[in-house]
């Protein structure tokens, strides 16, 4: 979808009063997930701060930008208050489907206390994907103590999580300056004329949370990240029609639970590998989108990190989609749509290039904020589009024929009929009957009465 789109330039102009830090991108980011725990009622969080100015700085020299994902509630109140160790909430948690990502994304817990202990508090797991931060109370410093207390704490503790020691422990790291794995005034060990050491840069640039802004995923990596479910469900819903579809193929087996074992087989073994000439082109592109992102001060989306999974075009008929925060492009999809590009590209080839492929790389990318800033398009779908936030339990025939949509496998959303207020429109993908391979689009309806079976509004 090109940016003339008039649906796209509203939501472009939408998320542009969302403006985030317009600064220079850094190289390398390092993503993270905040679950805030709160009480088992959903009220009284833990405190959170996320100083992400001044934790930025503290990873300065290490060309690292902390991403911050939109925030995530855990109702647990002995995982807040510290009553239970931190292993059993990483399990429950887990259950819960609140820890994101596949040991690629960090996911920091803010509670009152750690394994009884309050704040300000926090324990990193050395070389891992989880950290807890206990802030304490805010009222007990002044504000300019409090904010730099606030991010030590988040950047001392993610030191851990990349292989950074105590300095006490480490022989590489003198101790008798400020550093964030130091002692000091809270404000000297997080200026990055102190905060990192070159050892320390090279340990932390070594970490593998920490990605390229652009980054290209292949091999083993590829293959995992595209069975992510951690964002939202897709490979445990899908159905043995479906799956045949997906994949051009016949299952081995009737059985669904196994048919979905192959699908995931399947999927991670269409997964292949980006050319030097694709990554130079696909970086072109992202950089000039970017660009023209950060000037239109849509920060939102130039800020986030742009990950790829390059796969054949046997998968999924070769469309373009994305899962969890991963963009997956065809063969077939990055032949047409890189058509021109060269080094030696006039004004005019340049721009189409932008147009046609920066169009369809910011309508993806789109899909990734959509799922780690949920609060936002709830409030542009609800406030602006009058859509519907619903639970639709579908009739057997159109779970047993669906075909789910990758950029949205939860059909959450209804869309109000103009010449009737009580009636909606619930827009599902569906296979002909018959048919083998070949999806087809039908449009549903159904009425909306209060107390009807087949589907339950959310509050």
């Amino acid at each position: 979808m090109a940016f003339k789109t008039p649906l796209f330039t509203l939501i472009i102009i939408y998320f542009s009063s969302f403006a985030q830090k317009p600064d220079q991108l850094q190289p390398q980011v390092l993503i993270v997930q905040p679950i805030v725990v709160q009480s088992d009622e959903r009220t009284h969080p833990a405190s959170m701060a996320l100083p992400e100015d001044l934790v930025d700085k503290a990873y300065l020299k290490a060309g690292v930008d902390f991403h911050f994902l939109e925030p995530l509630f855990y109702n647990n109140t002995k995982a807040r208050d510290g009553q239970i160790n931190l292993d059993q909430i990483v399990v429950e948690s887990q259950k819960a489907g609140l820890i994101k990502g596949q040991g690629d994304i960090l996911n920091m817990f803010f509670v009152n206390a750690v394994d009884g202990e309050k704040g300000a508090l926090g324990r990193g797991m050395m070389r891992g994907n989880i950290t807890f931060i206990a802030l304490g109370d805010p009222t007990e410093k002044n504000a300019n103590e409090l904010i730099h207390m606030q991010a030590f704490v988040i950047a001392h503790e993610v030191g851990h999580n990349l292989s950074l020691k105590h300095a006490v422990n480490d022989p590489n790291v003198p101790d008798s300056i400020p550093n964030i794995q130091g002692d000091g005034p809270f404000k000297d060990r997080i200026d990055p004329k102190y905060s990192l050491n070159d050892y320390q840069i090279k340990v932390v640039q070594k970490s593998s949370l920490v990605h390229p802004r652009i980054e290209f995923l292949s091999g083993d990596k590829a293959a995992k990240a595209i069975l992510d479910d951690s964002y939202e469900p897709y490979f445990s819903q899908l159905q043995k029609r479906e799956i045949s579809a997906l994949v051009q193929e016949e299952l081995p087996t009737e059985d669904l639970l196994q048919a979905r074992e192959f699908a995931k087989q399947k999927f991670s073994s269409a997964v292949t590998l980006f050319t030097k000439n694709e990554k130079k082109c696909i970086s072109f592109v992202v950089k000039k989108v970017n660009t023209l992102l950060q000037k239109n001060k849509v920060s939102l989306m130039s800020n986030h990190p742009w990950r790829f999974l390059k796969i054949e075009d046997w998968l999924c008929g070769g469309f373009a989609h994305t899962r969890g925060i991963y963009i997956i492009l065809s063969q077939r999809h990055i032949d047409h749509l890189s058509t021109g590009w060269s080094d030696q590209m006039t004004d005019e080839e340049e721009q189409t290039l932008i147009k046609r492929f920066g169009g369809l790389l910011v309508h993806e990318q789109m899909h990734s904020l959509q799922r780690t800033y949920k609060t936002k398009f709830m409030a542009l779908f609800t406030n602006h589009w009058n859509f519907r936030h619903a639970e639709v339990t579908p009739e057997k025939s159109i779970q047993l024929h669906q075909v789910s949509n990758p950029d949205a496998p939860i059909a959450e959303w209804l869309i109000p009929m103009p010449e009737d207020e009580s009636s909606f429109y619930w827009i599902r993908t569906l296979l002909k009957e018959g048919a083998k391979f070949r999806p087809w689009v039908r449009i549903l309806w159904i009425r909306c009465f209060p107390f009807r079976k087949e589907m339950v509004l959310l509050q």
